[in-house]
């Protein structure tokens, strides 16, 4: 991934030096942030608050009258299915414009809301579930394309750290409003979620206009004879380092993934409640609230190889911990660890792939981002129940092996290509 380089006076490394209006005129928002980014990231905030589908979705199914083995086929379409929306949402946006995507997704998320109350077939249910799942799973990479365009180059990463936090207050305050709402009623949150659904795209109608469809330009070859619709094919294929480090990240949100896998079923067998392993999930919440936005402002000042390189080693050692006791103080460092890698981790490589994505590929190369790491996660959890089957140590002892090979490998990759963008910035 291609970044800038902090010395350069273009990109000053300090934030608070800028100008108010260095973000043009008109656009200046709550405390700074560009009214773009502000408008995706309470959009975003509305969309996760409204998002019972998602985490309810099994209670769902069972108050249907669905069996533990449709529900199991269920649950499997709409991770398959939110993995294609992740990938492909860039791709419509770089052609239809990242305002009429994210409205698309929004209005097609109340939509298939609305439709999945009157659809009783279990046939039907799939269905829908796996378009909203790839609608809902498609907002996120474009809305990223938005933030990381509105931002400042020097506050990208934190103006990512924004977006991510309002994300994460949504999905807590989600889970916390929709499970009181559920013990009353369970269908009406399917109302409710398409409700929350059309007031984000109310409010995603003060977005700017699309401007007009940009051909995509690859960096670092100005004056190519290259045919653009060739360029326009090849925008991803002529990156691999760009694609082998999304692939690594993808590694690593399958091992992050693991705290919903055998990390619950690890603690029950050790004696531990439910009630704690929520405490434990609350902690990782709490702590990506307070700490990740005045993280941000630290790690911003180094090139993404450092904290991408430092958050996976946090990720991975966080669980290789458990395979020395499943007790209180290994599972509570353990969750700093992950939490720490998580916050290191996601601003900085939502960043570098705006820096790395020439112009008129933004969304593309956010949403193979967001397509790795949304496989991952939906892989990790079934992965890691399956290596604790074989035994007990096998999921902590397998992350730290494969952390090992892709910590250097990430270390290597980021190495070369910020070394690459440096070169390109004397070569201009």
């Amino acid at each position: 991934m291609t970044t800038a380089n902090p010395a350069d006076p273009a990109d000053p490394a300090d934030p608070a030096a800028l100008d108010d209006d260095a973000e043009g005129p008109g656009h200046r928002g709550f405390r700074g942030i560009p009214r773009p980014i502000l408008t995706v990231s309470i959009s975003v905030f509305l969309n996760r608050v409204g998002g019972f589908f998602a985490i309810f979705l099994t209670l769902i199914l069972a108050d249907r009258g669905y069996d533990a083995n449709q529900i199991t086929v269920g649950l499997i379409v709409v991770a398959v299915s939110g993995m294609g929306g992740a990938g492909m949402s860039g791709w419509v946006a770089d052609r239809i414009g990242p305002r009429r995507t994210l409205l698309l997704t929004t209005l097609l998320t109340s939509a298939f809301s609305v439709a999945l109350v009157g659809i009783r077939s279990y046939l039907g249910t799939l269905v829908f579930a796996g378009l909203m799942a790839a609608v809902v799973q498609g907002f996120s990479p474009v809305a990223q394309a938005v933030v990381g365009e509105a931002a400042h180059p020097a506050r990208r990463v934190t103006m990512f750290a924004v977006y991510r936090t309002a994300l994460n207050i949504g999905v807590a305050l989600g889970a916390l409003l929709g499970g009181l709402w559920a013990s009353s009623n369970m269908e009406t949150l399917l109302w409710g979620n398409a409700a929350v659904g059309a007031a984000s795209a109310a409010l995603l109608l003060t977005l700017p206009k699309d401007p007009p469809r940009q051909r995509v330009q690859r960096r670092g070859a100005p004056g190519t004879s290259e045919p653009s619709k060739r360029v326009e094919r090849r925008v991803l294929l002529a990156d691999p380092q760009f694609l082998m480090t999304c692939v690594l990240l993808g590694s690593v949100s399958l091992v992050y993934a693991q705290h919903t896998g055998p990390l619950p079923l690890a603690m029950k067998e050790n004696g531990f409640s439910t009630t704690a392993f929520g405490l434990l999930l609350t902690m990782n919440a709490v702590l990506v609230i307070l700490c990740e936005i005045p993280l941000s402002m630290v790690v911003r000042k180094f090139t993404p190889q450092i904290p991408i390189v430092l958050g996976a080693v946090c990720v991975f050692g966080g669980f290789v911990v458990n395979a020395t006791a499943v007790v209180w103080p290994v599972l509570i460092g353990g969750v700093l660890l992950w939490t720490l890698g998580e916050m290191l981790i996601s601003p900085v490589a939502a960043a570098a792939a705006t820096e790395a994505a020439p112009q008129g590929a933004g969304a593309r190369y956010q949403s193979f981002l967001g397509f790795c790491q949304t496989t991952g996660m939906s892989l990790g959890p079934a992965t890691g129940v399956f290596l604790y089957g074989l035994g007990p140590q096998v999921p902590w002892l397998a992350s730290g092996a494969l952390g090992c090979v892709v910590t250097v490998l990430l270390f290597r990759l980021l190495s070369r290509t910020s070394s690459r963008g440096g070169a390109e910035k004397v070569s201009a």
